[in-house]
């Protein structure tokens, strides 16, 4: 339902449309960053915000709270996937799936080559997989606590995990949004993927490089080999390490890739995972069904003293721990983008991208843009995507632009962006899963960095030969 005195943003000045966004990224950087605020606090400090203006434009309240729930049921499929992604890291924990990725990484990764190894292990569970998220929650956990546990900077090998996911899921032809780009464009998805592959080839190479070169620059800051040994002791004295571990892992990778619902393979796995920890480890049901819900304790079922370090290792995950932040961040950040759309501020920011558009780049530039500022601002990819598509298909082929180039621009919009964005459920999902804050992850996502600046070349590049053909 929309108020009848916000039929049009015509009248919504252009500072008054940008000054919602402008606080909530002062709040974000200002007090969630530099002051240390609670990001739960800053985000529903800037819904508020939001709102004010919104109210001002004469949008009731009960109309905003419409509309935010309009919006969560199109989020509710991703919020899902976060709460079982906290039953997975919790339960993947208590059955050792996680630890014996961890003992072996341990033993065959040598610490200046972990980061590379992160980003290329990371790149092909996502291509075969078609999925960021889940390479992130699995692969991608297990490389957290390799680095932990080697002395690794964390948001290096954050950077490298995330680098790696982003890489897979835009080359994978199962990815969700690889294939909604081209169905929105009306291409095939391998023509689709075909006019990523110069964009997505060169950055992967140079994120590889960066990575390669960052392993040797903090080789000196590596853990001794004492204390990796005296991890892969407790491992040992914990655990019956056995490959029968990885069959959690297997359920998600293989249905992932066969096209499984993926809520429904995570919940299977984690079950899994629990009678794995019951009959191999000898561990009680009880603490497994614990450490579902309420994230893995090894106190629950060790009686050894443990290191500080291994016990940050290990507890992790559980369902209640993504619904008190994950979950939460993400309601605020879609609570946010349903104010914003519902008071026409959206709306009105987008007349001014259009505003701008001069020539044929300029259009990709704007395609880029708005696709990238809807979802910014909704949450929603897949809303973004589709929407974007209607709004420029007919501009590409007037200017007799290939769709694929309209394609890859809200690929690259979306999957290089959203992980950075700190208030996008993406990057919530990210810093909740890797343990890493948005922030200190973001100047080591090499893939997503170079990947944005090879757009802009590559795409004027791509338009001048048009132009001139």
């Amino acid at each position: 339902m929309q108020s009848s005195n916000n039929n049009s943003s015509s009248d919504i000045g252009l500072w008054e449309a940008l000054l919602p966004f402008l606080i909530m990224m002062v709040l974000i950087i200002g007090g969630s960053t530099i002051i240390g605020l609670p990001l739960q606090f800053t985000l529903l400090v800037a819904v508020l915000s939001a709102g004010v203006f919104a109210y001002r434009r004469g949008i009731k309240v009960p109309e905003m709270l419409d509309a935010i729930g309009d919006t969560l049921k199109k989020a509710m499929p991703a919020i899902v996937i976060l709460i079982a992604i906290g039953a997975i890291v919790g339960t993947w924990m208590f059955s050792g799936t996680v630890p014996y990725l961890i003992y072996y990484g341990l033993k065959l990764i040598h610490p200046d080559y972990l980061p590379i190894t992160a980003f290329i292990v990371t790149a092909i569970v996502s291509t075969f997989t078609g999925t960021s998220w889940g390479s992130a929650a699995t692969s991608g956990v297990a490389f957290m606590g390799i680095g932990i546990s080697m002395g690794v900077p964390a948001e290096l090998v954050a950077g490298a995990v995330l680098s790696g996911a982003v890489f897979g899921d835009k080359v994978s032809p199962v990815s969700d949004t690889t294939n909604i780009c081209a169905m929105a464009t009306e291409i095939s998805v391998y023509e689709h993927i075909r006019g990523m592959l110069p964009n997505v080839g060169i950055a992967g190479v140079l994120a590889a490089i960066m990575f390669l070169i960052f392993g040797f620059v903090y080789s000196g800051t590596s853990a001794s080999s004492d204390q990796i040994n005296d991890v892969l002791m407790h491992l040992d004295t914990i655990y019956e390490l056995n490959p029968i571990m990885l069959l959690p892992s297997a359920i998600v990778f293989v249905g992932g890739y066969k096209g499984y619902p993926p809520v429904v393979l995570m919940l299977l796995s984690s079950f899994a995972a629990i009678l794995i920890g019951v009959f191999l480890n000898g561990f009680d049901i009880f603490e497994g069904t614990r450490s579902m819900v309420q994230g893995f304790d090894v106190e629950w079922v060790t009686m050894v003293e443990l290191p500080g370090l291994l016990k940050a290792l290990l507890n992790r995950g559980g369902m209640e721990g993504m619904m008190s932040g994950a979950v939460f961040y993400c309601i605020l950040a879609v609570a946010f983008g349903a104010i914003m759309e519902q008071g026409g501020f959206i709306k009105r920011l987008m007349r001014v991208i259009f505003g701008w558009i001069r020539s044929a780049y300029g259009l990709v530039v704007a395609a880029f843009f708005s696709g990238g500022l809807l979802n910014m601002a909704s949450g929603n990819a897949m809303f973004s995507i589709l929407t974007t598509g209607q709004m420029f298909s007919a501009g590409f082929k007037e200017r007799n632009l290939p769709l694929s180039l309209l394609s890859r621009s809200m690929e690259n919009s979306m999957t290089l962006l959203e992980s950075l964005i700190p208030w996008h459920v993406t990057a919530i999902y990210m810093s909740a899963t890797l343990g890493v804050k948005t922030f200190d992850y973001l100047p080591f996502a090499f893939f997503n960095l170079f990947g944005v600046g090879l757009f802009f070349l590559l795409s004027k590049r791509t338009t001048n030969k048009i132009q001139t053909a």
